[in-house]
């Protein structure tokens, strides 16, 4: 999905003028409407740098996402009751499920990417010593064998050098052969962890990119088995702890929020896909060809079809449900401008259709007062800024949640020289923020 720089022009000059003053008016309207707080305190909690050096929270390496330390301190504030569940609709790698677990806390975790959700299903077990020494047994007797299934793509291709690809494939192999589910799926999630450091590519923002002289991971074997082994050093440190319910799938599909729909949430915490056009399927593509998760570029587009409309990589549902007068006109103005994908402006309102059915399928499983944080960042295309986190505070509002606060967590770089040419005061609004709301019935 390459994006070539082009000069900013108007293409609809027309419309343009005319949508112009209504959007400065909805970006006046929203400023005056909602009080933004700063607070430095959670410029570092709002990215998942710091997991990465944290037992069971380092075990994959996921590029979006918050810290744990951030779940702590909103748990701790909020005090939710032990009989009700920590929700996360979109719970990426587990993040909150494994942070509530460890405060005592039963939990609910959704997300439509499969590679996640077996992140934090291998994450947030219980495992017994009869499972730890299974594993240990497992790894202790490591014998490559040949995979039933050798995925076939010409990405993976350009991505490992054959010896790096057959010792994977062994690897694949090795735990394929596993009967036991649970010690499978650990042993599946450490090859998994190590796909990205033993190709070619790194993840860089909407997607991979090769980089030249990558340092080699040595041996791949040894290399494999170190992760299992530090792997099972951090289960033995863990203690049991209540259950969590991790579903591969999306509230926002009538069949997921059924398994769900008679279940209490005491608090909702979740980071939901921002609307920047980012594809998580690219992001994690090789993950996804190497875990056998997809088979054929086709299947690609089953994961893109039911992700949340913050994309334009997809033939996605157009239509609209929930119709929104300020996103209405801010698509408009984006549709004036030569942007560089002519679904960009039907993604925005798609986005917050979709984000306005989330909240109220969370406001009907949240118990009465109980709260909801929410971490977005704004975005902007070709100068116009989309103020993700005060429009959702409109939508939340609009259903009969109280906002309570919204924390400017930290500034994000604006995308263009331009952003800073419609509007004076874009640099504050390109943030990272934290939406607390209170469901209140």
């Amino acid at each position: 999905m390459a994006r070539t720089s082009e000069t900013k022009l108007v293409i609809n000059e027309e419309l343009h003028q005319s949508v112009l003053p209504k959007y400065l008016d909805v970006l006046k309207r929203l400023k005056a409407k909602f009080e933004v707080v700063q607070d430095s305190e959670f410029s570092n909690l709002v990215n998942f740098k710091t997991n990465k050096t944290q037992p069971i929270h380092n075990w994959f390496d996921y590029k979006q996402g918050y810290a744990s330390l951030l779940i702590n301190k909103i748990i701790e504030k909020e005090s939710p009751g032990k009989n009700e569940f920590v929700l996360d609709p979109f719970c990426g790698v587990g993040t909150t499920n494994v942070v509530a677990q460890s405060m005592g806390f039963k939990s609910i975790g959704f997300d439509i990417n499969p590679v996640a959700t077996l992140a934090s299903k291998v994450k947030c077990a219980n495992y017994s010593e009869q499972d730890i020494e299974m594993i240990q047994k497992e790894i202790n007797a490591f014998s490559p064998t040949a995979t039933k299934i050798v995925p076939q793509s010409p990405l993976l291709d350009k991505s490992f050098d054959t010896k790096t690809f057959n010792q994977l494939m062994k690897i694949k192999g090795f735990y394929e052969k596993t009967s036991n589910e649970k010690v499978s799926d650990f042993l599946k999630l450490a090859y998994l962890s190590i796909v990205e450091n033993c190709s070619n590519r790194i993840k860089d923002g909407n997607g991979i990119k090769i980089v030249k002289n990558k340092k080699s991971v040595g041996d791949v074997y040894v290399y494999y088995k170190s992760k299992v082994e530090n792997m099972i050093k951090d289960i033995g440190l863990s203690k049991e702890h209540p259950n969590s319910i991790i579903i591969n799938g999306s509230m926002l599909i009538d069949e997921d929020f059924k398994k769900i729909k008679k279940k209490q949430a005491g608090i909702v915490i979740f980071s939901p896909p921002y609307a920047n056009c980012f594809d998580y399927c690219e992001v994690y593509k090789l993950e996804l060809w190497m875990g056998d998760f997809v088979q054929a570029y086709s299947d690609f587009w089953n994961y893109r079809s039911i992700a949340m409309r913050s994309h334009v990589n997809s033939k996605f549902d157009h239509n609209i449900n929930n119709p929104n007068q300020s996103v209405e006109i801010i698509s408009q103005l984006i549709s004036t401008f030569n942007i560089w994908n002519k679904n960009i402006p039907d993604m925005v309102k798609g986005y917050f259709d979709d984000m306005e059915e989330m909240l109220s399928r969370l406001k009907a499983v949240m118990t009465p007062k109980s709260k909801c944080y929410i971490v977005v960042a704004n975005s902007g295309y070709r100068g116009v800024l989309v103020p993700t986190d005060l429009l959702i505070s409109e939508i939340a509002s609009k259903l009969g949640f109280v906002v309570e606060e919204v924390i400017h967590a930290r500034k994000i770089r604006a995308s263009s020289q331009q952003m800073k040419e419609l509007h004076g005061e874009y640099e504050n609004l390109m943030r990272e923020s934290i939406i607390v709301i209170r469901n209140e019935i």
